[in-house]
């Protein structure tokens, strides 16, 4: 799995949102989702307010993991997002739409699968504030996304070559956002 276009697309959609926004007097949020964390998959995100009420937003993640040989789970994410807040940004309740980029490559024993799709979901998160700059924010998001899957089992492939096994476009819901993300306000 190359992972350049990862790194171009993440940079010029951080690029884009900076030059979109004015930095005077600007609201940000840099964000990490604790789930992601936990599964050993590192991320970092920024929610920019564009509005009273409104916030575009950015998260990406990168699991370049490979815990041994029968078991591993490298992923690249990109999520752009829309979030409308209720109250103000940054607290209380909050509904948003998401766009999302990513690709899986897994392996469990004998099972492989590799996943490349892009999505579009709703979702939904509650801001808790519990300091001055500090929220935790659980979160929900669903949706539907496009790609394709790779599937394959070793016993069908021979020695000495790869899982090879025919691309399938699925159509198929998803988990667009899930976790609680840690919010620290920068200004």
């Amino acid at each position: 799995m190359k992972m350049s276009w990862y790194i171009k697309i993440t940079i010029a959609a951080i690029l884009m949102i900076a030059a979109g926004t004015s930095a005077s007097a600007q609201r940000i949020a840099v964000t990490s989702n604790v789930f992601e964390d936990v599964v050993l998959t590192p991320n970092i995100g920024l929610d920019i307010v564009v509005a009273d009420k409104q916030t575009l937003s950015l998260d990406t993640s990168l699991s370049p993991y490979k815990l041994s040989q029968n078991l591993y789970n490298k992923s690249m994410t990109l999520r752009v997002g829309y979030k409308y807040w209720f109250n103000q940004a940054f607290y209380s309740h909050y509904a948003g739409v998401d766009l999302i980029a990513s690709s899986y490559d897994f392996r469990l024993r004998n099972h492989k699968a590799r996943y490349e799709y892009v999505g579009l979901g709703v979702g939904y998160g509650y801001s808790l504030v519990i300091g001055k700059r500090l929220n935790f924010v659980p979160c929900v998001g669903l949706g539907l996304a496009v790609g394709n899957s790779y599937e394959g089992h070793d016993h069908m492939v021979k020695p000495g070559q790869g899982v090879e096994a025919e691309a399938t476009v699925t159509i198929k819901p998803v988990v667009t956002r899930l976790g609680i993300t840690i919010q620290y306000v920068l200004n």
